[in-house]
């Protein structure tokens, strides 16, 4: 699971995303001039892993939400 919540008071725009409900958040920034959307800094989850699982599929959902023009100020992805 992870939750996204997204960028308030930044010139950034995109989402802070919180995988399996860990306190330390990563950072998904979209670039709104070519559509690119970049992992920023990745979750401390992702860094023990040693695998940036939940930044690629928060990556992948954020570039979704961007392309369906749907931005909602909060977010989850659930898979099993």
């Amino acid at each position: 699971m992870i939750k996204f919540v997204k960028i308030s008071n930044s010139k950034s725009k995109g989402y802070w995303y919180y995988p399996e409900n860990n306190n330390a958040p990563g950072m998904i920034e979209i670039n709104e001039k070519t559509g690119d959307v970049n992992v920023i800094v990745e979750s401390t989850l992702d860094q023990e892993l040693g695998y940036p699982i939940y930044a690629n599929k928060a990556k992948a959902y954020v570039k979704r939400l961007f392309d369906s023009g749907k931005m909602p100020d909060e977010e989850s992805l659930v898979w099993y």
